[in-house]
């Protein structure tokens, strides 16, 4: 049985000591030899196309991918690393070629002999089965572009860089414009993004990466309703209103975010890096374990590689509660912590298996030293403390078969009691979830056409926790979230979900997306908690016995995307979409929405939860 007690621990050294330590562990490892390469790099990000061109190589094992793995932090130069083998395979389609080619494009720093135009016998665009391919036009169209004004777009992927050989800069622009129009809504929805991503690397031996933005953006009323009701911009953090000076009908939210790192490796195996951001662990669309769905926050993390097993460590501070409840931006959130272990095993490139452990502390604005043991299980350390803390376990599995599908799952432990359990009780304490899902490439013999479907269940009460912050009841401190947004399902818990995915690319500047959820949740009723807001402490529970999925106000959701992506210049996009939901509580709210946007330099991440 996990059910914890929660009681306040004491006399703690302060967080300051925790980082002083850090900086000093840093500076020792900065000196430490490394190979003159480059050692590590920055990560493919999620929902991008790299990241889906590298999820079918996976499944059609294209390539020896024992370099991924489900913490869905694959760098860069692995990525690369896994597609030079094969890029010149004959039997690959155009189409597959085309996406290799955009992949080195965006990593241009690790390709060999990249500068090199007219050299076939060392030339990385030698193909031994087209000899007569002229290798020369080939490196002129992909490489060595006639750049603007004699420094902007030497290649097609990036605005600006530099390389010497001891530092090495990549910079470009971000843009996300887009228009949206909602039916019976007298608002303009817009959104108005700006900003830039830069990477780089000192020495060979540290990258650095990061994505800055500054946004103006108005919402459709469903998800407008969801910030009323957690206080938080899905994803974001400080804001504040905006208002057209212009048009009373143009009015949302102005804020800012940022998403930084630096890293290195102190000896060849382990990786430390430093920054604001998020963390996916997992191959689906969603992750009960943890997602990237909430606001960026400082992490220290430990990645080990060591034979056919991928360990990663990570200490997180987060905060309880987000600036809309806090009273605005003048006011210093109040702290709480993470600290999780992913463990995953790859005995082969078709299977892998990961155990998940993350701990959040049930106490404010210090950290607990003993979280900092990288080995012990934390169930151990909890224990140690008088079980006070939120400890959930997890696992994460995925199999890769006949060079077509993928077959992925997890399931996450909160709280269990195996006799209540068979009871069939509805104890509220028999906290977890489970997903399982299928990915299908190429599906039915058509190229590029992918399919994807998922199952998400998840118990009342999962994520929560029974202790209330000081001065913010009845909001719990150590239930699993940031910001007032959770760190898996966006959903929370208490729901049941179907996603399904088609994608398809006819050519290979057009990408085409349908996706479809369903889903159902159980609201709270009258200011009781039936356990889908995981922010609420678990003790304002109205029922010991007799929970279930859906109880509350039963709510169902069913929600189309249609999405249509033209590419009219490397990583430079026109959208056009159309979304339909209908939503059945007490009645019927059906909406429709019309899209038209400029996207550049960033990957679109839908609001359709």
């Amino acid at each position: 049985m996990f059910l914890k007690n929660c009681k306040p621990l004491l006399n703690f050294p302060e967080l300051s000591i925790l980082f002083f330590k850090y900086r000093i562990i840093i500076g020792l490892t900065l000196v430490l030899p490394v190979p003159n390469t480059y050692a590590q790099s920055p990560y493919i990000l999620r929902n991008s196309v790299e990241h889906h061109i590298l999820d079918r190589i996976e499944i059609l094992q294209l390539s020896d991918t024992f370099l991924m793995s489900s913490v869905n932090n694959l760098e860069a130069k692995n990525a690369v690393e896994i597609v030079l083998p094969v890029w010149a395979n004959s039997e690959l389609s155009e189409k597959e070629k085309f996406n290799f080619k955009y992949l080195f494009k965006q990593n241009i720093e690790f390709l060999p002999e990249k500068n090199v135009p007219g050299e076939t016998n060392n030339s990385f665009f030698k193909n031994n089965n087209e000899e007569n391919r002229d290798i020369e036009n080939i490196n002129k169209e992909y490489f060595n572009r006639n750049p603007i004004w004699k420094y902007f777009y030497k290649t097609q992927a990036f605005f600006w860089h530099l390389e010497t050989p001891s530092f090495s800069l990549y910079v470009n622009p971000i843009v996300h414009i887009q228009y949206t129009n909602e039916r019976d809504n007298s608002n303009i929805i817009f959104q108005n993004t700006r900003g830039a991503e830069l990477k780089g690397y000192i020495d060979k031996k540290v990258y650095f990466y990061a994505q800055i933005l500054e946004n103006q953006r108005s919402f459709a009323s469903y998800v407008q309703s969801s910030i009323d009701k957690y206080k938080a911009i899905p994803g974001q953090g400080f804001s504040k209103g905006f208002q057209s000076s212009v048009l009373d009908n143009i009015n949302g939210y102005d804020y800012f975010n940022a998403r930084t790192y630096v890293g290195f490796n102190p000896v060849k195996s382990i990786q430390i890096e430093l920054g604001h951001g998020n963390h996916f662990i997992g191959t689906g669309i969603r992750s009960l374990l943890l997602s990237d769905f909430s606001h960026n926050y400082f992490y220290l993390k430990l990645n080990t590689k060591i034979w056919k097993f991928h360990y990663q460590n990570l200490f997180n501070e987060l905060s309880p509660i987000s600036t809309l409840i806090s009273r605005g931006g003048d006011n210093l959130l109040p702290k709480k912590y993470t600290a999780t272990h992913y463990l995953a095993f790859r005995p082969n490139q078709k299977f892998e298996l990961g155990l998940f452990e993350t701990v959040i502390f049930a106490r404010e604005n210090h950290f607990e030293f003993q979280y900092l043991n990288p080995l012990i299980l934390y169930r151990a350390v909890e224990h140690f403390l008088g079980s006070p803390d939120n400890v959930m376990l997890g696992l994460n599995a995925k199999w890769n078969f006949l060079k077509k599908f993928s077959l992925y799952g997890q399931i996450l432990l909160d709280e269990l009691n195996t006799k209540e359990l068979f009871k069939n009780s509805g104890w509220w304490a028999n906290k977890f979830g489970g997903q399982i899902g299928v990915k299908y490439v190429n599906a039915f013999g058509i190229d590029q056409l992918d399919l994807q479907l998922e199952y998400n269940v998840v118990n009342p009460y999962t994520y929560s926790h029974r202790d209330t912050l000081n001065g913010f009841s009845p909001f719990s401190v150590a239930n699993y979230s940031n910001h007032n947004q959770p760190l898996a399902h966006p959903l929370g818990a208490n729901f049941r979900e179907w996603i399904g995915i088609i994608r398809y690319k006819p050519i290979n500047t057009l990408f085409l997306q349908t996706r479809i959820i369903s889903a159902l949740y159980g609201d709270d009723i009258d200011g009781k908690n039936y356990g889908q807001n995981i922010l609420l402490s678990s003790d304002t529970r109205p029922n010991e016995y007799g929970n279930f999925i859906g109880q509350g106000n039963k709510t169902t959701i069913f929600n189309v995307n249609l999405d249509i992506s033209y590419a009219f210049y490397h990583n430079c996009f026109v959208d056009a979409k159309y979304q339909y939901r209908l939503t059945r509580q007490e009645k019927n709210n059906n909406i429709s929405l019309y899209s038209l946007g400029l996207r550049i330099n960033i990957p679109d991440i839908p609001i359709d939860y």
